[in-house]
């Protein structure tokens, strides 16, 4: 089965790190997969790094529709069983030519589309986004709270099909040790649905020393950085801004966090698995499905009094050496439900389906 995978190529967050991991998974199937972005930017560079088949149709700026007739070209004289689009770039460049293809087309919903823009031209770019979901052969999407969504979008669940991020297992099963101080880590961008906000006003209540580091950028950088300081956290808590590479802070921390309002299932998770670190998080999404009373801490979106128990609760295990328990039953978890492997298969079966119907 040949796939080409379409994004636009500008994204740095989970949506990257989803299609690297689902072309590495599918080369262990019958899966004949190449990536295509618009881009060379930071997709193409992680997919190349990780030996992937890579082709760049450059855009010359984002709704630049010349790359139409070639795009069409591309897809039928290579003879392509799927094209799996990711991101509403890409899928709004499918639309235009579904009919030009001989391909079937399948999409993959990363977050919740309602929140992904802002602004009037957000609005244009949902509608946008919206008309082409509707015309996709096959939609995957991750959170599931989008079922409902799909059905006021009169899209059929037949249609439809729930899956999951997921990571690489293959290295070495993690030896998390407790660190000299207890340390929080949370891997986000600086944007308001993270509500990086909520955490800090959390930390803000603590009685007990603690490190905390934010990796990751974006928009509110300066504002959180103030917002620290004024809740008298200078001291406690540094902003590192994006590394591409997270392992050693996953390494270098007691437990990792994530405080969103709204989310699928981050690779955060998967990434704080695979480092045997257990996380705390707002039950959003899919989350319960990895993070429970085993594996970690859940709590309601917003609400601070319940991350301050649960950080509470952490750093108790922490101080009894109980806290990397946790971090094992993760790892555990995530490498037998949610490996490239085991996502490979379920997307496979999804395009099979289709392709049938």
């Amino acid at each position: 089965m040949r796939v080409l995978h379409i994004n636009a190529g500008n994204e740095d967050g989970g949506a990257r790190t989803y299609i690297i991991n689902l072309m590495k998974g599918q080369e262990t199937t019958d899966t004949d997969a190449t990536l295509m972005t618009f881009e060379d930017g930071p997709v193409a560079r992680m997919a190349r790094d990780n030996g992937l088949n890579v082709v760049v149709m450059p855009q010359k700026r984002q709704i630049d529709l010349s790359i139409l007739t070639p795009l069409v070209s591309y897809i039928n004289s290579h003879q392509i069983d799927i094209v799996h689009t990711h991101g509403p770039r890409a899928n709004f460049i499918l639309s235009l030519i579904k009919n030009r293809i001989k391909s079937t087309w399948v999409t993959t919903v990363h977050s919740d589309p309602r929140i992904d823009f802002s602004g009037l031209k957000g609005k244009v770019f949902l509608k946008l986004n919206i008309r082409a979901l509707k015309q996709a052969d096959y939609i995957f999407y991750m959170n599931p709270n989008l079922v409902s969504y799909f059905d006021s979008l009169q899209i059929p669940s037949s249609k439809t099909n729930e899956v999951f991020n997921a990571i690489d297992f293959k290295q070495s099963m993690p030896d998390p040790r407790p660190q000299k101080r207890f340390s929080i880590l949370m891997v986000a961008r600086l944007v308001a649905v993270k509500n990086h906000s909520m955490a800090l006003h959390a930390l803000a209540k603590l009685d007990f020393d603690f490190k905390m580091v934010f990796v990751g950028d974006g928009p509110l950088m300066v504002e959180l950085k103030n917002e620290a300081n004024k809740l008298g956290l200078r001291d406690k808590v540094d902003f590192v801004g994006f590394h591409e590479n997270t392992g050693d802070y996953y390494d270098e921390c007691d437990v990792s966090m994530l405080t969103s309002n709204s989310e699928s299932l981050p690779t955060v998770y998967l990434e704080s698995a695979l480092h045997g670190r257990p996380v705390i998080a707002t039950n959003v999404g899919a989350t319960d499905k990895v993070i429970g009373e085993k594996t970690g801490w859940l709590v309601q979106p917003g609400n601070v009094s319940q991350l301050v128990q649960a950080l509470q609760a952490a750093h108790a295990e922490w101080e009894n050496d109980d806290l990397d328990s946790k971090g094992m039953e993760l790892y555990q978890e995530a490498k037998n439900n949610y490996s490239i492997e085991k996502l490979a298969e379920a997307v496979n079966a999804g395009y099979k389906a289709v392709l049938k119907a």
